[in-house]
C-alpha cells in the first residue's frame, strides 16, 4: 500500500514505522517530483467516528488544510481534515457513473463532498440524483462543488442528516452506498429506497477469506426484513489492509414491498 496519498495541492504522509527525518525527507521528495504538491501533512491519527475525520501535522510546504481535488472531468474543495475523501477510489466512482443510465433515478448515501454524486451527473446525467450525508461540514462543502462543476441546484438535492432518518419511502432505480467501514451495515436504509428491480451498490469490508460470509449475511439481513436480493457481482474495489479490502457488491432488488 502506498505510504501516502495526493489529494490536489495536498500529500499526506502515513508515518507509521518512519523515523521523523526519513518523513521529512519523504515530503521533500514530493515537493520536489510533484510540483502541484504544495503542502505536505503527516497524518496523526486513524480515521474516527462515523464522520471519518482524521488529524494531521504540518511537514513542510504551505500551512494548509484546503484541498483543491481535480478528477474525472470535476473538481473538488474540501477540508482534509474534516471531511473524508479518498483519491484512490477515482476509477471506482468513474466505473459507478459508467454504469448509470440518463433515466433512472438515483440516491447516493454517506455522499461525503459530493463527489459520487456529481462524477455521476457529469457522466452520466440521470434524471434525478439525490445526496445523504451526515456532516454539516461535508455539505457545506457539497453545495460550494455543485458551484464549481456549475451544476445548477435543482439537478442534485443535498440532504444533511443521519440516513436512518433521512431516508424516505421515495424509492430509487439506483442506490449507491459509499459506506464507512463500520459494524452496521444500514442495509435497512438501502432497501427502503428500492422497489423491485433496483440496483444497490454496496460496499463492504473484509479479509478474503470472510468475503462468502459477508455476502451471505446481507442476504439473511435481507430475508428478516422480508426482502429478497440477489448479489449480481462482487469486485475488489482496494485495499484496506493485507488481504483485507473494499469490495463493491452489485446487488439487485428481485421482490416488491
Amino acid at each position: 500500500m502506498a505510504s501516502y496519498d495526493l489529494i490536489g495541492n495536498i500529500a499526506i504522509i502515513k508515518g507509521e514505522g518512519k523515523s521523523k527525518s526519513e518523513r521529512l525527507a519523504l515530503a521533500k521528495k514530493i515537493l520536489k517530483e510533484k510540483p502541484s504538491i504544495k503542502t505536505v501533512l503527516e497524518k496523526s491519527s486513524n480515521v474516527m467516528g462515523r464522520l471519518r475525520t482524521i488529524k494531521t501535522k504540518p511537514l513542510i510546504g504551505k500551512k494548509n488544510l484546503i484541498a483543491i481535488h481535480k478528477e474525472n472531468n470535476c473538481t473538488f474543495k474540501f477540508n482534509v481534515e474534516t471531511c473524508y475523501f479518498s483519491p484512490r477510489l477515482s476509477n471506482e466512482r468513474q466505473a459507478i457513473a459508467e454504469k448509470i443510465k440518463p433515466f433512472q433515478s438515483v440516491l447516493v448515501m454517506f455522499a461525503g463532498v459530493g463527489v459520487y454524486p456529481i462524477v455521476i451527473y457529469k457522466c452520466s446525467r440521470p434524471k434525478k440524483i439525490v445526496g445523504i450525508e451526515l456532516g454539516r461540514e461535508c455539505c457545506k462543502y457539497f453545495k460550494e462543488n455543485l458551484k464549481l462543476n456549475k451544476i445548477p441546484k435543482d439537478k442534485i438535492e443535498i440532504i444533511q442528516g443521519d440516513v436512518k432518518k433521512k431516508v424516505s419511502d421515495e424509492k430509487f432505480d439506483i442506490v449507491v452506498m459509499a459506506r464507512p467501514n463500520l459494524k452496521e451495515t444500514f442495509l435497512k436504509q438501502g432497501l427502503k429506497a428500492s422497489k423491485k428491480g433496483t440496483v444497490i451498490y454496496y460496499y463492504g469490508f473484509s479479509h478474503v477469506d470472510k468475503l462468502d460470509g459477508m455476502k451471505k449475511d446481507l442476504v439473511d439481513e435481507a430475508k428478516k426484513l422480508k426482502r429478497k436480493i440477489r448479489i449480481l457481482k462482487v469486485v475488489k474495489a482496494g485495499e484496506i489492509a493485507p488481504y483485507k479490502h473494499r469490495w463493491r457488491l452489485e446487488i439487485k432488488v428481485i421482490d416488491t414491498l
